[in-house]
Protein backbone atom coordinates (compact mmCIF):
# COMPACT_ATOMS: atom_id res chain seq x y z
CA UNK A 1 0.00 0.00 0.00
CA UNK A 2 1.41 3.58 -0.89
CA UNK A 3 0.06 6.35 0.33
CA UNK A 4 -1.05 9.63 -1.74
CA UNK A 5 2.54 11.55 -2.49
CA UNK A 6 2.50 15.34 -3.16
CA UNK A 7 2.79 15.49 -6.83
CA UNK A 8 6.14 17.71 -6.44
CA UNK A 9 9.53 17.15 -6.05
CA UNK A 10 10.78 17.18 -2.29
CA UNK A 11 14.17 18.45 -1.58
CA UNK A 12 14.93 15.71 0.46
CA UNK A 13 13.49 11.54 0.60
CA UNK A 14 14.16 10.29 3.75
CA UNK A 15 13.92 6.15 3.58
CA UNK A 16 12.58 3.98 6.63
CA UNK A 17 13.14 0.56 6.84
CA UNK A 18 10.86 -1.26 9.56
CA UNK A 19 9.97 -4.35 10.56
CA UNK A 20 7.66 -4.93 13.23
CA UNK A 21 8.99 -1.99 15.37
CA UNK A 22 5.58 0.38 15.93
CA UNK A 23 7.04 2.14 19.19
CA UNK A 24 10.41 2.49 17.45
CA UNK A 25 9.62 3.87 14.56
CA UNK A 26 6.65 6.02 16.04
CA UNK A 27 9.29 7.74 17.10
CA UNK A 28 11.77 7.68 14.44
CA UNK A 29 9.16 9.18 12.23
CA UNK A 30 8.69 11.95 14.71
CA UNK A 31 11.72 13.03 14.73
CA UNK A 32 11.54 13.54 10.87
CA UNK A 33 7.97 15.31 11.33
CA UNK A 34 9.32 17.73 14.00
CA UNK A 35 12.13 19.00 11.69
CA UNK A 36 12.63 22.65 11.03
CA UNK A 37 13.12 21.82 7.67
CA UNK A 38 9.65 20.96 5.56
CA UNK A 39 10.49 19.65 2.44
CA UNK A 40 11.00 16.27 2.30
CA UNK A 41 9.06 13.13 1.83
CA UNK A 42 9.03 10.15 3.96
CA UNK A 43 8.78 6.50 2.56
CA UNK A 44 8.56 3.73 4.97
CA UNK A 45 9.50 0.10 3.59
CA UNK A 46 7.50 -2.50 5.74
CA UNK A 47 8.98 -5.95 5.66
CA UNK A 48 7.20 -7.41 8.28
CA UNK A 49 4.02 -9.42 5.89
CA UNK A 50 2.10 -10.09 9.27
CA UNK A 51 0.68 -6.82 9.00
CA UNK A 52 -0.62 -4.01 6.38
CA UNK A 53 1.15 -0.87 7.98
CA UNK A 54 -0.85 2.43 7.98
CA UNK A 55 -0.24 5.56 9.62
CA UNK A 56 -3.45 5.52 11.43
CA UNK A 57 -1.84 2.54 13.38
CA UNK A 58 1.08 4.45 14.87
CA UNK A 59 -1.51 7.85 15.30
CA UNK A 60 0.48 9.30 12.19
CA UNK A 61 -1.62 11.07 9.71
CA UNK A 62 1.16 13.43 7.40
CA UNK A 63 0.56 13.31 3.44
CA UNK A 64 4.54 13.63 3.45
CA UNK A 65 4.77 10.40 4.62
CA UNK A 66 4.28 7.14 2.28
CA UNK A 67 4.08 3.51 3.48
CA UNK A 68 5.13 0.65 1.11
CA UNK A 69 4.17 -3.10 2.36
CA UNK A 70 6.57 -5.43 0.45
CA UNK A 71 4.39 -8.49 -0.25
CA UNK A 72 7.74 -10.57 0.33
CA UNK A 73 10.13 -10.02 2.70
CA UNK A 74 13.17 -8.31 1.12
CA UNK A 75 15.65 -8.40 3.91
CA UNK A 76 17.24 -5.79 4.81
CA UNK A 77 19.68 -4.04 1.89
CA UNK A 78 16.20 -5.26 -0.58
CA UNK A 79 14.46 -2.86 1.32
CA UNK A 80 16.64 -0.37 1.56
CA UNK A 81 17.31 -0.68 -2.27
CA UNK A 82 13.57 -0.70 -2.96
CA UNK A 83 13.37 2.79 -1.16
CA UNK A 84 15.64 4.18 -3.29
CA UNK A 85 13.65 3.29 -6.23
CA UNK A 86 10.64 4.94 -5.04
CA UNK A 87 12.66 8.29 -3.73
CA UNK A 88 11.37 11.54 -5.89
CA UNK A 89 13.54 13.86 -3.78
CA UNK A 90 16.74 15.58 -4.90
CA UNK A 91 18.82 14.11 -2.14
CA UNK A 92 18.14 10.84 -0.12
CA UNK A 93 19.18 9.07 3.05
CA UNK A 94 18.36 6.30 4.80
CA UNK A 95 17.16 6.14 8.58
CA UNK A 96 16.27 3.09 10.65
CA UNK A 97 13.53 2.51 12.57
CA UNK A 98 15.10 3.05 16.02
CA UNK A 99 17.49 5.91 14.92
CA UNK A 100 16.58 9.37 15.13
CA UNK A 101 17.61 12.69 13.65
CA UNK A 102 17.88 16.28 15.43
CA UNK A 103 15.05 18.93 14.85
CA UNK A 104 17.51 21.11 12.81
CA UNK A 105 19.05 18.36 10.75
CA UNK A 106 17.98 19.10 7.52
CA UNK A 107 17.94 22.67 7.47
CA UNK A 108 21.60 22.37 8.34
CA UNK A 109 22.01 20.04 5.75
CA UNK A 110 19.93 22.04 3.04
CA UNK A 111 21.71 25.29 4.25
CA UNK A 112 25.33 24.21 3.63
CA UNK A 113 24.45 22.11 0.56
CA UNK A 114 23.10 25.23 -1.19
CA UNK A 115 26.11 27.17 -0.34
CA UNK A 116 28.58 24.81 -1.09
CA UNK A 117 27.38 24.16 -4.89
CA UNK A 118 25.40 21.08 -4.11
CA UNK A 119 28.26 18.67 -3.26
CA UNK A 120 26.46 15.02 -3.86
CA UNK A 121 26.61 13.96 -0.49
CA UNK A 122 26.65 15.46 2.95
CA UNK A 123 27.42 13.11 6.33
CA UNK A 124 26.90 14.76 10.06
CA UNK A 125 28.64 12.92 12.63
CA UNK A 126 26.35 10.90 15.45
CA UNK A 127 25.53 10.15 18.98
CA UNK A 128 24.69 7.01 20.18
CA UNK A 129 21.43 6.67 22.66
CA UNK A 130 21.63 4.17 24.92
CA UNK A 131 18.92 1.60 25.72
CA UNK A 132 15.71 2.90 26.20
CA UNK A 133 16.64 6.15 27.28
CA UNK A 134 14.45 8.85 26.02
CA UNK A 135 15.14 11.00 23.06
CA UNK A 136 15.58 14.53 24.24
CA UNK A 137 15.76 16.69 20.80
CA UNK A 138 18.20 19.55 21.24
CA UNK A 139 19.92 22.46 19.20
CA UNK A 140 22.98 21.31 17.78
CA UNK A 141 26.12 23.65 17.46
CA UNK A 142 27.85 22.96 14.02
CA UNK A 143 31.32 22.79 15.28
CA UNK A 144 33.34 22.87 12.05
CA UNK A 145 32.85 21.45 8.56
CA UNK A 146 34.64 20.62 5.16
CA UNK A 147 34.71 19.78 1.90
CA UNK A 148 36.90 16.23 0.73
CA UNK A 149 37.53 14.70 -2.08
CA UNK A 150 36.54 10.74 -2.39
CA UNK A 151 40.03 9.73 -1.05
CA UNK A 152 40.39 12.55 1.80
CA UNK A 153 36.90 11.18 2.92
CA UNK A 154 38.05 7.69 3.52
CA UNK A 155 41.92 8.92 4.89
CA UNK A 156 39.94 10.71 7.55
CA UNK A 157 37.65 8.17 8.23
CA UNK A 158 40.07 5.26 8.77
CA UNK A 159 41.92 7.59 11.05
CA UNK A 160 39.06 8.47 13.29
CA UNK A 161 38.65 12.20 12.36
CA UNK A 162 35.84 11.21 10.64
CA UNK A 163 32.75 10.03 12.48
CA UNK A 164 29.92 8.76 10.42
CA UNK A 165 27.70 5.53 9.73
CA UNK A 166 27.69 5.18 5.92
CA UNK A 167 23.84 4.74 4.85
CA UNK A 168 22.96 7.94 7.20
CA UNK A 169 24.36 10.53 4.99
CA UNK A 170 22.18 12.54 2.57
CA UNK A 171 23.17 11.46 -1.30
CA UNK A 172 22.08 13.37 -4.74
CA UNK A 173 19.68 10.94 -5.49
CA UNK A 174 21.07 10.45 -9.29
CA UNK A 175 24.31 9.97 -8.10
CA UNK A 176 23.62 7.50 -5.63
CA UNK A 177 21.89 5.46 -8.30
CA UNK A 178 24.32 5.92 -11.26
CA UNK A 179 27.63 6.33 -8.97
CA UNK A 180 27.24 4.38 -5.97
CA UNK A 181 24.57 2.30 -6.97
CA UNK A 182 22.51 1.29 -3.48
CA UNK A 183 23.29 -1.56 -1.28
CA UNK A 184 24.90 -4.54 -1.81
CA UNK A 185 24.21 -7.62 0.19
CA UNK A 186 27.30 -9.67 1.07
CA UNK A 187 26.23 -12.71 2.47
CA UNK A 188 22.69 -14.18 2.65
CA UNK A 189 21.03 -13.04 5.84
CA UNK A 190 18.48 -11.11 7.48
CA UNK A 191 20.56 -7.84 7.80
CA UNK A 192 23.08 -6.26 5.67
CA UNK A 193 26.41 -7.72 7.07
CA UNK A 194 28.92 -5.20 6.49
CA UNK A 195 27.29 -4.03 3.74
CA UNK A 196 27.36 -0.48 5.09
CA UNK A 197 31.39 -0.67 4.83
CA UNK A 198 31.50 -1.49 1.26
CA UNK A 199 28.92 1.49 0.58
CA UNK A 200 31.66 3.37 2.10
CA UNK A 201 34.18 2.84 0.28
CA UNK A 202 31.65 3.19 -2.93
CA UNK A 203 30.54 6.76 -1.56
CA UNK A 204 35.19 7.84 -1.94
CA UNK A 205 33.49 7.47 -5.93
CA UNK A 206 32.07 10.56 -5.41
CA UNK A 207 33.83 13.65 -6.25
CA UNK A 208 32.95 16.42 -3.38
CA UNK A 209 31.85 14.61 -0.30
CA UNK A 210 30.61 17.20 2.77
CA UNK A 211 30.57 16.58 6.54
CA UNK A 212 29.40 18.54 9.19
CA UNK A 213 30.76 17.29 12.46
CA UNK A 214 28.09 17.51 14.99
CA UNK A 215 26.01 14.51 16.13
CA UNK A 216 22.23 15.54 14.33
CA UNK A 217 21.85 11.80 13.50
CA UNK A 218 21.55 9.94 16.54
CA UNK A 219 21.74 6.14 16.63
CA UNK A 220 19.76 3.88 19.66
CA UNK A 221 22.04 0.94 20.88
CA UNK A 222 19.89 -1.24 22.16
CA UNK A 223 20.03 -5.05 22.59
CA UNK A 224 17.31 -5.82 20.49
CA UNK A 225 19.10 -4.54 17.48
CA UNK A 226 19.65 -6.95 14.72
CA UNK A 227 23.44 -5.69 15.00
CA UNK A 228 23.39 -6.63 18.85
CA UNK A 229 21.68 -10.19 18.53
CA UNK A 230 23.35 -11.50 15.25
CA UNK A 231 26.24 -13.77 16.33
CA UNK A 232 26.24 -15.78 12.89
CA UNK A 233 30.12 -16.08 12.87
CA UNK A 234 30.41 -18.07 9.98
CA UNK A 235 28.32 -15.47 8.02
CA UNK A 236 30.38 -12.82 9.35
CA UNK A 237 33.18 -14.75 8.11
CA UNK A 238 31.91 -15.22 5.04
CA UNK A 239 30.88 -11.48 4.06
CA UNK A 240 34.05 -10.94 5.36
CA UNK A 241 35.66 -12.13 2.98
CA UNK A 242 33.97 -10.75 0.36
CA UNK A 243 34.26 -7.44 1.48
CA UNK A 244 37.80 -6.94 0.81
CA UNK A 245 37.26 -8.67 -2.20
CA UNK A 246 34.69 -6.26 -3.65
CA UNK A 247 36.63 -3.18 -1.62
CA UNK A 248 39.91 -4.10 -3.71
CA UNK A 249 37.60 -4.09 -6.76
CA UNK A 250 36.41 -0.32 -5.99
CA UNK A 251 39.69 1.07 -4.43
CA UNK A 252 41.52 0.43 -7.93
CA UNK A 253 39.01 3.19 -9.87
CA UNK A 254 41.91 5.86 -11.02
CA UNK A 255 40.84 7.89 -8.15
CA UNK A 256 41.83 5.86 -5.33
CA UNK A 257 44.64 3.33 -7.14
CA UNK A 258 47.10 5.39 -5.20
CA UNK A 259 46.05 4.62 -2.00
CA UNK A 260 44.99 0.49 -2.50
CA UNK A 261 47.60 -1.00 0.15
CA UNK A 262 46.74 1.84 2.73
CA UNK A 263 42.22 1.93 1.79
CA UNK A 264 42.49 -1.92 2.00
CA UNK A 265 43.93 -2.32 5.22
CA UNK A 266 41.23 -0.07 6.81
CA UNK A 267 38.83 -2.15 5.75
CA UNK A 268 40.64 -5.37 6.83
CA UNK A 269 40.76 -3.65 10.56
CA UNK A 270 36.99 -2.65 10.65
CA UNK A 271 36.70 -6.61 9.41
CA UNK A 272 39.13 -7.89 12.26
CA UNK A 273 37.67 -5.51 14.82
CA UNK A 274 33.85 -6.92 14.27
CA UNK A 275 35.02 -10.31 14.23
CA UNK A 276 36.80 -9.66 17.96
CA UNK A 277 33.84 -8.59 19.23
CA UNK A 278 31.30 -10.92 17.86
CA UNK A 279 33.85 -13.94 18.20
CA UNK A 280 33.96 -12.64 22.20
CA UNK A 281 29.91 -12.18 22.78
CA UNK A 282 29.65 -16.12 20.72
CA UNK A 283 32.20 -17.64 23.24
CA UNK A 284 30.13 -15.63 26.31
CA UNK A 285 26.94 -16.89 25.47
CA UNK A 286 28.27 -20.82 24.46
CA UNK A 287 31.59 -21.00 27.29
CA UNK A 288 30.69 -18.33 29.94
CA UNK A 289 32.95 -15.87 30.84
CA UNK A 290 35.98 -18.10 32.25
CA UNK A 291 39.62 -18.44 30.47
CA UNK A 292 38.22 -21.01 28.58
CA UNK A 293 35.41 -19.33 26.70
CA UNK A 294 38.19 -16.60 25.91
CA UNK A 295 41.00 -18.86 24.56
CA UNK A 296 37.90 -20.56 22.36
CA UNK A 297 37.33 -16.68 21.72
CA UNK A 298 40.71 -15.65 20.87
CA UNK A 299 40.96 -18.99 18.62
CA UNK A 300 38.28 -18.06 16.39
CA UNK A 301 39.15 -14.37 15.96
CA UNK A 302 43.41 -16.03 14.68
CA UNK A 303 41.70 -18.09 12.10
CA UNK A 304 39.89 -14.82 10.76
CA UNK A 305 42.92 -12.75 10.92
CA UNK A 306 45.13 -15.28 9.30
CA UNK A 307 42.28 -15.63 5.93
CA UNK A 308 41.79 -11.91 5.92
CA UNK A 309 45.58 -11.42 5.69
CA UNK A 310 45.79 -14.44 2.68
CA UNK A 311 43.40 -12.00 0.82
CA UNK A 312 44.85 -8.98 1.59
CA UNK A 313 48.47 -9.90 0.28
CA UNK A 314 46.16 -11.43 -2.52
CA UNK A 315 44.39 -8.66 -3.91
CA UNK A 316 47.29 -6.43 -3.18
CA UNK A 317 50.11 -8.77 -4.61
CA UNK A 318 52.30 -8.29 -1.79
CA UNK A 319 54.24 -11.86 -0.62
CA UNK A 320 53.50 -10.88 2.87
CA UNK A 321 50.96 -8.61 4.79
CA UNK A 322 52.71 -5.48 6.33
CA UNK A 323 53.36 -5.24 10.22
CA UNK A 324 50.59 -3.76 11.02
CA UNK A 325 48.64 -6.59 10.68
CA UNK A 326 50.48 -8.29 13.39
CA UNK A 327 49.89 -5.40 15.52
CA UNK A 328 46.21 -5.26 14.94
CA UNK A 329 46.23 -8.94 15.72
CA UNK A 330 47.62 -8.24 19.29
CA UNK A 331 45.57 -5.48 19.78
CA UNK A 332 42.28 -7.00 19.37
CA UNK A 333 43.81 -10.33 20.87
CA UNK A 334 43.88 -7.70 24.11
CA UNK A 335 40.59 -6.23 23.60
CA UNK A 336 38.67 -9.81 23.63
CA UNK A 337 40.33 -10.35 27.43
CA UNK A 338 39.30 -6.63 28.25
CA UNK A 339 35.47 -7.98 27.29
CA UNK A 340 35.22 -10.95 28.88
CA UNK A 341 36.60 -8.69 31.99
CA UNK A 342 33.90 -6.42 31.67
CA UNK A 343 31.35 -8.43 31.14
CA UNK A 344 32.45 -10.19 34.47
CA UNK A 345 31.98 -6.82 36.66
CA UNK A 346 28.62 -6.03 34.82
CA UNK A 347 27.58 -9.08 36.54
CA UNK A 348 28.11 -6.79 39.47
CA UNK A 349 27.56 -3.35 38.21
CA UNK A 350 25.49 -3.41 35.56
CA UNK A 351 26.70 0.28 34.63
CA UNK A 352 29.96 -0.69 34.30
CA UNK A 353 31.56 1.04 31.55
CA UNK A 354 28.68 2.34 30.06
CA UNK A 355 29.13 2.87 26.16
CA UNK A 356 28.66 6.47 25.58
CA UNK A 357 30.04 6.77 22.06
CA UNK A 358 31.71 4.93 19.08
CA UNK A 359 34.62 4.71 17.07
CA UNK A 360 36.18 4.13 14.30
CA UNK A 361 38.16 0.55 14.86
CA UNK A 362 41.88 1.25 14.42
Amino acid sequence: MVAEGHGVQPFFSIGVPTYNRHKLLRETLQSVLSQSFGDFEIIVGNDYQAEVLTGEMLGITDPRIRFMNHPRNLRETGNMNALLHLATGRYFTWLFDDDLHEPDYLLTAYQFLAHNNLPPALFSSFKLLRGNDPFLPRKVTTYKSCLLTGQEFLTKYFAGRVKIVSTSGLFETVKLREIVGGVEELCPSAIGLYSEYLFLAKCALLDRIAYLDSPFVVMRFHSESWSQTNLELHKYLHAGQTLVQRCSQIFRYPSLSGNLGSNLLGICKIHLYTYAYKSARFEMDQSGLGVRGAYRAIALYYEAAMATKGSFTIETGLSAAPPVFIMTQVRHTFLIIAWFAVFRVRRLFPGFLRLTRSFTPQ
